[in-house]
């Protein structure tokens, strides 16, 4: 790709870092925290995971991270989360990953049409789309088109709500507001007055963004959940008192239990991913964790932070892929159960404390003892199938081992997981059939240079500051073609945002806080009323139980007094 994409748009900061900032050492040991996933496809949807030039369909529940691709088909349209944001890709679209994390999302469309939904925006956030010729970047929460012709090197913006701000080769910008739309011809902002009209697919996206709007899970768990309205169709909200909020899924296999129907795939930066077999299981399986109620399996979000931080699975793996303990199966055998609610997860890969907390944001009862993890002592929570299996990427509902009750303890926690000489992919390797072959991962944009400037990021409940990253070849967090040498210009000072936009975030953070605060207080009064009521039931049983004592051991007069004490009563009643 061209030198020129690794930096768009991003306002400039003072050369301090403010106070509580992470060095840069610390953020490069730590993966991002957002990540994107496929949750609605029509057709043929295939990508190509970074690094890699062979396209293979994508799965739902799979992650994308920094450096994938995807391509939808002649027909085919596809619908990717992405926690604040989410994409709808029209047929023949060609869309690149290039920064994927809580600080910024940089996104490239080369040809096709991309549909935009930023639902929030923080302050400096940097949200991108890149494309042949221009640059386009999100200054608030709207809906942006995005149409790329890329043999008229024309990109099309539409802005149906929000604003944007799009930038050329040589440091000019115009910004376009709520129903304006403009087609740039060239790398200097030449603009044609070309209007496009509403279609089919404006239609479609309208109809799942609606759908997303009126989510019933976005009552129960913040919204940016990836993959949280999908929730909707497969289950029931229930609040209970020792947990609060819970998700029950509809499943009727005797045999199913968390992490047990998907497939386990090597994915960088993480390492080892679950991805879920079921249309819902993006949500329940990288944030939150797993409960028995009754006999009921239910997920349990907990109190999740406004942008929860993604997790590749949040599990406890036990014995070792290569030398296990126990003998389950035939050859070396692997295992892992869910993790229950207020259990510490410990990731396998190298990270700092900061990115931990995050992950393991308000863990009720903060239980960090590796050795008695609830569930692991649950032959019905735990999942064993055979390295090779897991290598292999193999479902592994159709290969688990029961495991009896008396080998869980044998089975030892452990974190030594075998590593594929091959990253393993999700189910079978095989040819995507295509009516339109997607372009190969050598193509290379044609667009203007710019430098990239510090972004700084105010979450809600951290707020950090980047200082300026430098991109080189082979660079493994963005691989790229080296391009033609671009004209150097010089770096604009990009204007900050208006007063009253500033305003209006700010109170709309204000606004989502407060009623994320109010959830708090609504379910920690539930749980408070539920201890109360076992409190006064365990009180009553309790007089009970001492009335029923009192009068076993009362004094009893002998039955001979008690007949003769009869027999006057009834001569003096004679």
């Amino acid at each position: 790709m061209c030198a020129w994409l690794p930096a768009l748009l991003v306002c400039f900061a003072s050369s301090a870092m403010a106070q509580g900032a992470l060095p840069d050492s610390a953020q490069d040991a730590d993966p991002p925290g957002r990540v994107a996933t496929l949750t609605h496809q029509i057709g043929s949807v295939v990508f190509a995971p970074a690094g890699e030039e062979e396209w293979i369909d994508l799965p739902l529940n799979r992650p994308l991270t920094r450096g994938d691709r995807v391509w939808t088909d002649d027909g085919a349209r596809a619908e990717l989360h992405m926690g604040t944001a989410t994409l709808h890709l029209d047929s023949r679209s060609h869309l690149a990953f290039y920064e994927l994390d809580d600080r910024a999302a940089q996104l490239s469309i080369t040809q096709g049409t991309m549909n935009v939904h930023v639902r929030d925006l923080a302050p400096r956030e940097n949200m991108e789309i890149d494309t042949p010729n221009v640059a386009v970047r999100a200054l608030r929460p709207g809906d942006y088109r995005v149409d790329i012709d890329p043999d008229r090197q024309t990109t099309h913006v539409a802005v149906h709500s929000g604003m944007v701000q799009v930038f050329g080769q040589s440091g000019q910008s115009v910004r376009l507001g709520q129903g304006e739309q403009a087609t740039f011809e060239g790398r200097d902002l030449a603009r044609n007055p070309a209007r496009y009209g509403s279609d089919d697919f404006d239609r479609w996206v309208s109809d799942l963004n609606r759908r997303e709007d009126q989510s019933i899970s976005a009552q129960y768990i913040p919204p940016e959940t990836v993959g949280s309205y999908e929730l909707d169709n497969y289950g029931t909200w229930s609040n209970e008192p020792d947990y609060g909020a819970v998700w029950y899924p509809n499943v009727t296999d005797s045999d199913w239990a968390p992490y047990r129907d998907g497939s386990w795939s090597y994915i960088a930066p993480w390492g080892w991913t679950w991805v879920d077999a079921q249309p819902w299981g993006f949500a329940p399986f990288h944030y939150g964790r797993w409960a028995i109620i009754g006999t009921r399996w239910a997920w349990v979000p907990g109190t999740l932070g406004p942008r929860p931080w993604y997790a590749p699975a949040l599990v406890g793996f036990v014995g070792s892929g290569l030398d296990l303990s126990v003998n389950v199966g035939a050859g070396g055998e692997i295992g892992w159960y869910p993790l229950a609610p207020g259990e510490w997860w410990y990731p396998t890969y190298r990270t700092t404390n900061v990115y931990v907390t995050h992950v393991n944001h308000d863990m009720r009862f903060q239980r960090r003892d590796r050795e008695h993890f609830f569930l692991r002592h649950r032959p019905d929570a735990v999942t064993v199938v055979r390295v090779d299996d897991f290598n292999r990427g193999r479902r592994v509902h159709d290969r688990f081992e029961h495991v009896r009750a008396d080998q869980l303890a044998h089975l030892a926690p452990t974190t030594a997981l075998p590593r594929p000489e091959r990253p393993a992919r999700v189910g079978a390797a095989r040819e995507p059939r295509l009516v339109a072959n997607p372009p190969s991962a050598t193509q290379h944009l044609v667009t203007p240079g710019f430098d990239r400037r510090e972004v700084r990021v105010e979450r809600r409940e951290d707020r950090r500051e980047v200082r300026p990253e430098v991109r080189r070849e082979g660079d493994v967090r963005r691989p790229f073609v080296q391009a033609q040498p671009q004209p150097q210009v010089q770096p604009q000072v990009q204007p900050q945002v208006q007063p009253q936009v500033r305003e209006r975030m700010q109170a709309e953070r204000a606004a989502r806080e407060s009623q994320a605060r109010q959830q708090r207080e609504v379910a920690q009064q539930q749980q408070a009323r539920a201890q109360r009521e076992q409190e006064a039931q365990a009180e009553r049983t309790q007089r009970r139980e001492a009335g029923r004592e009192m009068r076993r051991e009362a004094p009893r007069e002998p039955r001979e007094v008690r007949r003769d004490d009869d027999e006057r009563a009834r001569r003096r009643g004679d």
